[in-house]
């Protein structure tokens, strides 16, 4: 998976999981955990918005 900028038009992070183990979610946890997320939208697939995803990273709480 890739966290890509918009405003840079580039990837910034990559990380990769067995698509097998159902390790999705937690590989999206360890890529936002690598990066600053202070004042920045972080949009995801469905997937991780059927419940809430707590992150131990600096980012902003959700707006819905």
């Amino acid at each position: 998976m890739s966290l890509y900028s918009n405003s840079l038009g580039v990837a910034i992070a990559q990380n990769t999981y067995a698509t097998d183990s159902g390790s999705e979610i937690q590989a999206l946890r360890e890529l936002l955990d690598r990066v600053e997320l202070s004042g920045l939208l972080v949009q995801a697939d469905a997937l991780h918005a059927n419940r809430p995803f707590p992150s131990t990273s600096s980012s902003v709480a959700p707006t819905s």
